[in-house]
C-alpha cells in the first residue's frame, strides 16, 4: 500500500508530540510508513526520530542500524539535507561513541570506526574538534583506565569549546569522574562547585555531578555537605532509568560509610533497574555497588537478613549478594574480552574492595554502624515448664497437651512455635489420647501464623470422634476465619449452642465476633460475657476469655480482675499500653513511662518478642511526648528494623511513619518522604487477617500516602503527588475502605486536579462531599463545600460558582442552627467556628466577583466585611479585604481613592507584621499605574514602600 509524504508527516508530527521516553513505538511505526512511501528524505527524518526514541527509551544498542543509514545520507549529501540536518547527525556521533560504549555486543572495532567517522566528518564540515577529543578519551579511559588516559584527558580539556560540546552543566561529569578515580579529590570539588552554584546546569544537574563527586566530598571530611547533598541528588536521580550510574555511585558511598540500613532502602528500590538496567555497564556498576554493600553484613553473620523490595519476595542478603556478584564480574567479563584488556574488570574489582570511608551522619532514621540502638528481645518465658531445656521428648501425650494449653496462657511465640514444631514431627507415631491428640492438632492450628488445613481437618474428626461436635465446629470455625471463607454465621451458632457446653457456646461467639460488622460483634461479646457470668467457677481457658472480651468492649473497665498473675501476657501489655497512653495524654509522663516498663516486663515474663516491640513502639511515642525528639526517632527506628526481622510488618510500618510524620513536622521533608516513600515498598505477609487489622493497614497506608503526596507536592513534584492521591483514592474507595477514608483521599486528589483539569476536579469534589455526608463529617463537608468553589468557577463560570458558594453558607447555617438547639450533636463540629466560615465565604464571594470583572458587586460584597474580620479578631484578614476593595476601585475609574486605600493599606500591613499583604497592596498599585501609562508614579509608588529593602 502506498502511503503519502503527507501521511508520514502527520506521523512525524505525532512522534514530536509524544513524551520522548515513549516514542519508540511510535517512530517504529513511523518508519515503517516512511519507507511504505519510497521517499528518501521521510525515511532520513524518520530515523532521526527513531535514533533519539532508542536513546531515550534506554535501547541505546539498537541506535547503530538507523545511525548507519543516517550517515549514508549525510555523506551523499542531497540537496533536501539542511544545516540542521546535518547539525544533528554530528551530534548523534556523540552517543554512537560514548553510549554505545556501555554495550559490550557492540565490538570494539565498530565503535572506533563510528570515532574515525566522526572526525573525519567533524573536519570536513569544518568543526572544532573538542567533542571527537571527549569521546576518544571516554573510549580511551575506558579500554586502558583513566591513569593511562591523562594524555586524551588534557588533549580535550585544551581544545576550545564548539556547538557541538556536550553543554557547560553535562561537561563536568567527565571531568569530576576522572579526577575522582584519580583520587585528585579537591580538583574534584572545584569542578563540582560552578555545577552546585547553578552557574552551568541543565535538567539532569547538579543530580549527575553531585553522584561522581559524592566520595571526594566525604574523603575530604566534608560529611555534612556529603550528607545533604546525597539525599537532594539520590532523590533527583532516583526514579530516571538514564541516571542508574549515578544511583549507583550513591549506592556505592553508602556502603563505604557503613550506612547498611539506608542502603539497604536504596537497593531494595532499585531491585527493578538491577534486574532491567538502563544498559549493561550501569546495571555492573549497580551490582558492584550493592554487592560492596551486602559484603560486610553478609561476613558479620546477618545473611538472613531481607531485602524487601516493593512487589516483589524478600530475598535474603546472602543470596542478593551471590547474585549481584554474579552479575557484576560476569559483566565486566564481557566488557574485558570486548576490550582485550583487564580495566574494567578491575575497576569493579576494585568498587567491591574499595576501604571504608569516613561515617557519614544520615541522622537517626539510618543509624551508623557503630550508634544504632540494639533491642534485647525475650524470647523464652519464666515460667519453668516451658524453658528451651525442658525435654519434651519425655512428656507423654496429654501433658504435652496440658503443656500447650499453659503456653496459651501464659506464653507467645517462639514458644508456641516450639511446641507445634516438636508436636509435628511426633504425632504421625502417636496413636493413643484421642482428646490430646485433637487437642495438640488444634493448637498448632490455632498458634501457627499460616496453618495447615489437615491440622484443623484432623482435630475436627478427632473431636467428633469423641461425640464432641461442638469442638469440631470450633476448630472449624477457626480454620474457615483463617482462610478468609464466607461464615455463616447464625448455623455456626445454632450447631454449638445445640450440644455445646456454656464456654464453647462463649467460645463461637468471640471467634465469630473477630470479623463481624460493629453492632453484630457487639451483640456477639455481650452474649458471650452473659454465658460467662453463668458459670459460676471459670477455668483457666474461661477466665482469659473473660478478659479478651472485656478489652473488647469496655477497655477502660476492669479488664484483668478475672485473670491471673501471669495470664494473658498480650492482654495485659494492650491494657498496660492503653493506661501509659492516656497519661501521656494527660501530661503524666512519669506515670506513662512505669506502665510501659510494666508492660516490657509482661513481654519479658511471657517471652514475646512480638508484645516487646508493641511496646517499644509506645515508648517511642512517649519519647516524643517528653520532648525527645531525636531519641522518639532512634528508638522508633530500631524497633522498625527488629520488627521487619521478626516479619512483624505492621509494627515496623507504624513506626517508620511515626518517625515520617515528626520528621515532616519538624521541617525535614526530604528525610521525611524518603522514608515515607521506603516504608511504603513494606508490605506485611501474604495472609487473612481480621476485618479490623484490615482497615487499620488500610489507614496505615492512607496515612503514609498522604504524607509522601503531600512531600511530594511541596516539592514541586506534582506527577509524584498525584500519582501517590490516586493510589490513596484506590485504596479508600476500595474494599477495605471506607467514606471517611475516601473523603479524605477524593478531597487532595480534587485540590492537585484543581489547576491541571477543573472539571475532574469538580467531579472529585462532589465525591469527597458525598463521601463526607455518608460517614456523618459535617465539618469536612463544610470544607469540601468551600475548597470546590474555585474548581467550579474555572469548569462552569462565575454563576455555578456563586450557586455553590450560596450552597456552602447555607450550609454553615444550618449546621449552626442545630449545633445551637442541640449541642449534644455537635460531633465533629463542636470546634467549628461558624462566624469564621461565614466571614471566608464572603471574602471568596468578593474574590470571584472582582475576578470575573464584577468590580461593582465586588465592592457590595465587600462593605462592612473589613469591619467583620476586625469583629473576628484577623487583622490580616480584614487588611487583606480592603487591599481588595482598593483594586476594585481602580477597575471602576475611581483611581484617586483606590490608589489612597492601597497606599494606608501597604503602611498599615507593614506595621502590623503582615507583609505579604502590604507587598499585594503595594504591587497592586504599582501594576496598575504602570498599565495606565503612569510608570513613573509606578516605581515611585514601589519604591516609597519597598525601596528600603535593598
Amino acid at each position: 500500500m502506498t502511503v503519502t509524504r503527507a501521511e508520514v508527516q502527520q506521523l512525524l508530527d505525532q512522534v514530536a508530540l509524544t513524551p520522548r521516553f515513549e516514542r519508540t513505538a511510535a517512530a517504529e511505526e513511523l518508519v515503517r510508513a516512511a519507507d511504505a512511501s519510497g521517499d528518501d528524505e521521510m525515511r532520513f527524518r524518520a530515523r532521526l526520530e527513531l535514533v533519539e526514541s532508542f536513546f531515550y527509551a534506554t535501547a541505546k544498542h539498537r541506535m547503530f542500524a538507523p545511525f548507519a543509514y543516517l550517515v549514508q545520507c549525510y555523506d551523499a549529501e542531497p540537496d533536501w539535507l539542511t544545516d540542521d540536518d546535518r547539525y544533528r547527525v554530528l551530534w548523534l556521533h556523540k552517543w554512537m561513541v560514548v553510549d554505545l560504549l556501555d554495550h559490550p555486543e557492540i565490538s570494539l572495532d565498530q565503535l572506533e570506526t563510528v570515532l574515525d567517522g566522526m572526525r573525519s566528518r567533524y573536519v570536513a564540515a569544518g568543526e572544532g574538534l573538542a567533542p571527537v577529543l571527549s569521546c576518544a578519551y571516554v573510549l580511551h579511559a575506558h579500554v586502558h583506565g583513566a591513569a593511562a588516559s591523562e594524555a586524551e584527558y588534557l588533549a580535550w580539556r585544551r581544545a576550545p569549546r564548539t556547538r557541538l560540546s556536550d553543554c557547560e552543566g553535562c561537561e563536568p561529569d567527565q571531568r569530576i569522574t576522572h579526577l575522582a578515580e584519580l583520587g585528585r579529590h579537591q580538583e574534584v570539588v572545584d569542578e563540582l562547585e560552578p555545577v552546585v552554584r547553578g552557574q552551568v546546569g541543565c535538567s539532569e544537574q547538579p543530580q549527575r555531578a553531585i553522584s561522581m563527586a559524592l566520595a571526594s566530598i566525604v574523603e575530604l571530611g566534608d560529611v555534612e555537605t556529603a550528607a545533604a547533598s546525597h539525599r537532594s541528588a539520590y532523590r533527583a536521580s532516583r526514579r530516571n532509568p538514564g541516571e542508574t550510574a549515578a544511583v549507583a555511585r550513591h549506592l556505592e558511598v553508602l556502603a563505604r560509610t557503613g550506612n547498611v540500613s539506608r542502603g539497604l532502602d536504596v537497593l531494595a528500590e532499585q531491585l527493578d533497574a538491577l534486574d532491567r538496567p538502563s544498559s549493561p555497564m550501569t546495571g555492573m556498576q549497580l551490582a558492584a555497588a550493592a554487592a560492596r554493600l551486602l559484603r560486610p553484613l553478609v561476613d558479620a553473620g546477618d545473611g538472613d537478613r531481607l531485602v524487601r523490595g516493593r512487589g516483589r519476595e524478600p530475598e535474603r542478603a546472602v543470596d542478593l549478594l551471590a547474585r549481584v556478584e554474579e552479575q557484576a564480574l560476569t559483566t565486566a567479563r564481557r566488557f574485558d574480552e570486548r576490550n582485550g584488556t583487564t580495566a574494567v574488570g578491575d575497576n569493579v574489582r576494585d568498587w567491591l574492595a574499595a576501604p571504608d570511608l569516613p561515617a557519614l551522619p544520615l541522622g537517626s532514621t539510618h543509624p551508623d554502624r557503630t550508634t544504632a540502638p540494639q533491642l534485647d528481645l525475650p524470647r523464652v518465658p519464666a515460667h519453668p515448664a516451658l524453658q528451651e531445656d525442658v525435654d519434651l521428648a519425655t512428656l507423654d501425650v496429654p501433658a504435652l497437651a496440658d503443656l500447650c494449653e499453659l503456653a496459651q496462657r501464659v506464653a507467645y511465640r517462639p514458644t508456641w512455635d516450639r511446641l507445634a514444631t516438636h508436636w509435628l514431627a511426633r504425632r504421625g507415631t502417636e496413636t493413643a489420647a484421642v482428646r490430646a491428640h485433637a487437642d495438640l492438632d488444634a493448637f498448632c492450628a490455632w498458634s501457627s501464623i499460616d496453618p495447615e488445613p489437615e491440622l484443623t481437618r484432623s482435630a475436627a474428626r478427632l473431636y467428633r470422634q469423641l461425640g464432641d461436635e461442638a469442638e469440631a465446629v470450633l476448630v472449624e470455625l477457626l480454620g474457615d476465619l483463617r482462610a478468609g471463607l464466607p461464615i455463616e454465621t447464625e448455623t455456626v451458632l445454632r450447631a454449638v449452642d445445640a450440644t455445646g457446653t456454656g464456654s464453647q457456646r462463649a467460645l463461637v461467639r468471640s471467634r465469630l465476633a473477630v470479623d463481624a460488622p460493629d453492632e453484630l460483634a457487639a451483640r456477639l461479646r455481650g452474649e458471650a460475657l452473659d454465658l460467662l457470668a453463668t458459670l459460676g467457677e471459670l477455668t483457666p481457658h474461661d477466665r482469659g476469655l473473660v478478659a479478651r472480651l472485656r478489652l473488647a468492649t469496655a477497655p477502660d473497665g476492669p479488664v484483668l480482675e478475672s485473670v491471673h498473675d501471669g495470664e494473658e501476657p498480650e492482654v495485659r501489655v494492650q491494657v498496660l499500653g492503653g493506661r501509659a497512653g492516656a497519661s501521656a495524654s494527660s501530661g503524666d509522663l512519669p506515670a506513662a513511662f512505669g506502665l510501659l516498663d510494666e508492660a516490657a516486663a509482661v513481654a519479658r515474663t511471657a517471652g514475646a518478642p512480638a508484645l516487646a516491640l508493641h511496646v517499644e513502639a509506645a515508648r517511642a511515642r512517649a519519647f516524643l511526648a517528653s520532648g525527645e525528639h531525636e531519641r522518639a526517632e532512634a528508638h522508633a527506628m530500631a524497633v522498625a528494623a527488629a520488627a521487619l526481622d521478626e516479619d512483624l510488618a505492621d509494627i515496623a510500618i507504624d513506626c517508620r511513619t511515626f518517625v515520617a510524620l515528626v520528621m515532616a513536622q519538624r521541617g525535614r521533608e526530604l528525610e521525611a518522604i524518603e522514608l515515607a516513600e521506603s516504608t511504603l515498598g513494606i508490605t506485611p505477609r501474604d495472609a487473612v487477617v481480621p476485618r479490623r487489622q484490615r482497615a487499620y493497614r488500610t489507614e496505615q497506608r492512607l496515612s503514609l500516602l498522604d504524607l509522601a503526596s503531600r512531600l511530594s507536592s511541596s516539592m514541586e513534584e506534582s506527577d509524584r503527588a498525584e500519582a501517590l492521591a490516586r493510589e490513596a483514592v484506590e485504596l479508600a474507595t476500595g474494599a477495605d475502605g471506607t467514606a471517611a477514608l475516601a473523603c479524605h483521599a477524593l478531597h487532595r486528589l480534587a485540590g492537585l486536579r484543581e489547576s491541571v483539569d477543573a472539571v475532574e476536579a469538580t467531579r472529585l469534589y462532589a465525591e469527597a462531599l458525598d463521601a463526607a455526608l455518608a460517614s456523618g463529617q459535617d465539618a469536612a463537608a463544610l470544607v469540601v463545600r468551600r475548597d470546590r468553589i474555585w474548581a467550579r468557577f474555572d469548569a462552569d463560570g462565575l454563576d455555578a460558582a456563586l450557586a455553590d458558594l450560596q450552597g456552602a453558607r447555607t450550609a454553615n447555617e444550618v449546621a449552626q442552627a442545630r449545633v445551637l438547639a442541640d449541642p449534644s450533636s455537635a460531633g465533629d463540629l463542636a470546634t467549628w467556628d461558624f462566624p469564621w466560615e461565614d466571614a471566608t465565604l464572603c471574602t471568596l464571594s468578593a474574590q470571584l466577583l472582582e475576578h470575573a470583572g464584577e468590580h461593582e458587586r465586588a465592592l457590595d460584597a465587600l462593605d462592612g466585611l473589613p469591619a467583620t474580620w476586625e469583629e473576628l479578631g484577623d487583622g490580616a484578614r480584614a487588611l487583606d479585604s480592603e487591599s481588595l476593595r482598593g483594586v476594585a476601585l481602580l477597575e471602576i475609574g475611581r483611581d484617586a481613592e483606590g490608589l489612597a486605600l492601597l497606599d494606608d493599606v501597604a503602611v498599615r500591613a507593614r506595621a502590623a507584621g503582615a507583609t505579604q499583604v502590604s507587598s499585594h497592596a503595594a504591587s497592586a498599585a504599582a501594576m496598575w499605574l504602570d498599565q495606565a501609562g503612569r510608570p513613573e508614579e509606578a516605581q515611585a509608588f514601589w519604591e516609597r514602600h519597598f525601596g528600603d529593602d535593598g
